[in-house]
């Protein structure tokens, strides 16, 4: 190896260094792909619990799989992630972990309170597109701490939640697009990318 492939070699070493220091790469595609299921798995509740519930019992009966959707998705997306930094030998708890979550967790609460606020006005039907476009912001302004594709799937679920706070009477079906069928889409290519 010559001088000059020595220092290019320590250039991308450097490079890589520094990449692992300022991005999460953790995440893993399996936890897009787990989530996206989970998320039409809660879709498929929703519709059962519509033609089985009375009207006063419904609400709470939507909170609670909502709760459970949330919960089952956290949980499968810390699992897969901490197996794949294990298997890479990346520290799974980092500044930039921290940073990121962070930097979700504002748009995050902040929806969520605004959810709240649709429900106690029963304004239901806003609250899809609500959920959709405040965890596209989050996700936006968690990018900088991410690989780029997590920035595209903000993006998009920033469109999905406009149309859907304007197709009211198709909230729920693009919900189930966005929290679903485009996370299982980004979780495949994340995993096709950067993990197999």
């Amino acid at each position: 190896m010559n001088e000059r492939d020595q220092h290019l070699q320590s250039l991308a070493e450097i490079r890589q260094m520094m990449e692992r220091s300022s991005k999460v790469l953790s995440l893993s595609g399996l936890s897009g792909v787990s989530a996206g299921l989970v998320a039409l798995a809660g879709v498929l509740l929703a519709r059962w619990i519509e033609s089985r519930f009375s009207s006063d019992e419904l609400v709470m009966a939507f909170v609670a799989d909502a709760v459970c959707v949330l919960i089952l998705a956290l949980a499968l997306a810390a699992v897969f992630s901490a197996r794949m930094a294990n298997k890479k030998n990346l520290p799974v708890w980092t500044q930039t972990l921290k940073h990121l979550l962070l930097d979700l967790s504002v748009p995050l609460g902040a929806g969520g309170v605004f959810c709240l606020a649709l429900a106690s006005a029963r304004s239901y039907a806003l609250i899809p597109g609500t959920m959709l476009v405040f965890y596209g912001l989050a996700l936006v302004s968690g990018s900088k701490y991410a690989l780029k594709e997590v920035r595209y799937l903000g993006m998009t679920q920033l469109v999905l939640g406009c149309m859907a706070l304007f197709a009211r009477g198709q909230g729920l079906t693009l919900w189930a697009i966005g929290f679903g069928v485009m996370h299982i889409v980004y979780g495949v290519w994340m995993y096709v990318r950067y993990e197999k």
